[in-house]
């Protein structure tokens, strides 16, 4: 029978969540959901997350029908790699509230292949269904996933892609298209033409390489006035984007615009900042957070290109559930929508 899940708002008050259920939801026994509910003695963060997970889907009226236990998800996102990543980890735990699968979300080393490829096969023998990760490109991730396939586990890529491997399928905006978009962009903001700083996190991320692609292209057939010079690495890093960014304004002074295809956006802003070239260098950025909004309110970003953290959470969510159930399901590409000080929406 298939698994299906109750998202009808509850007809009553919200129920008081017992231990004995708590424990049956999220498959541990009732002194591990007491050790969580009353901070006694430790207890592993992925267990900790099944518990509350569960309690909150008690408590908010949402029930597994047709399973003894709900599904076990696992996510993996790179560790300190900014405010959109943690709230993609948010939106990932807001969903394992509703009940019809337990979600735990586990951040790894970022840039370090080596470290997710150790986590991704340590998923076996877990009771884990299915893992979802932010996928690096290297011969160790994909080997490990292969190593999942045959323990059949299966896979989903997060934000960035990793295609030619049996995975579920990926999840995440069209890299080339939100590259094309953001020089779209400087091409308006810069009309009197000039260089262009291209900041990189790095070669790990193939959408980072896309964006990258997408970005060069445009200005290649669109904006003959503006000279992308160079592509620069920070490592997704705000102290390095800020050393890398001070140093190559400093070295050149006719540039015009810098455009960062991955994290670290606080380092640009700094680096902006201390050199008195807010006003006149144009910065281009990815993600909506609570700090690029204020920073497009202070017009130390010009211009925002954005994925929906909450619509991919629910996407990458769904595709696992459905490739579980063997359900038909189709993966959308993630829209990319172009944030400015004027229609700014709130960040939560």
């Amino acid at each position: 029978m298939m698994d299906k899940i109750n998202h009808s708002p509850p007809q009553s008050m919200p129920r008081h969540a017992r231990q004995l259920d708590i424990a049956k939801l999220a498959g541990v026994g009732i002194a591990t959901v007491d050790r969580v509910l009353n901070s006694r003695g430790r207890v592993k963060e992925a267990t900790r997350q099944r518990v509350l997970q569960a309690k909150a889907a008690i408590e908010n009226g949402t029930q597994v029908l047709g399973r003894v236990k709900p599904w076990r998800l696992k996510v993996f996102l790179p560790d300190v790699a900014g405010p959109s990543t943690d709230f993609l980890g948010e939106c990932f735990q807001r969903y394992g509230e509703l009940g019809n699968a337990t979600i735990e979300c586990i951040f790894t080393a970022k840039m370090e292949p080596a470290a997710l490829a150790r986590k991704l096969r340590s998923c076996e023998g877990q009771g884990i269904d299915a893992v979802a990760f932010q996928a690096l490109e290297d011969q160790r991730v994909r080997d490990a996933v292969e190593y999942l396939r045959l323990r059949n586990i299966p896979c989903l890529a997060l934000v960035s892609p990793l295609p030619n491997l049996p995975l579920i399928g990926f999840v995440g905006s069209d890299g080339r298209a939100g590259g094309r978009t953001a020089a779209l962009m400087m091409g308006l903001a810069c009309p009197q033409g000039g260089r262009i700083v291209i900041l990189s996190g790095g070669q790990l991320y193939r959408s980072h390489e896309s964006r990258e692609m997408g970005f060069r292209s445009f200005l290649r057939s669109d904006c003959p006035h503006l000279d992308a010079i160079q592509t620069v690495s920070g490592q997704d890093d705000s102290g390095r984007n800020f050393e890398t960014i001070t140093d190559i304004l400093q070295q050149h002074q006719d540039i015009v615009g810098i455009y960062n295809v991955g994290g670290g956006n606080e380092g640009v802003v700094k680096a902006l900042d201390k050199l008195g070239l807010t006003d006149e260098v144009k910065f281009i950025g990815h993600n909506l957070t609570p700090k690029t909004r204020n920073y497009l309110l202070d017009r130390a970003m010009h211009f925002i290109i954005h994925q929906d953290m909450r619509l991919l959470a629910e996407q990458a969510v769904e595709a696992m559930l459905a490739n579980l159930e063997n359900r038909a399901s189709t993966i959308a590409s993630v829209p990319v929508e172009v944030i400015t000080r004027e229609n700014l929406k709130e960040v939560s």
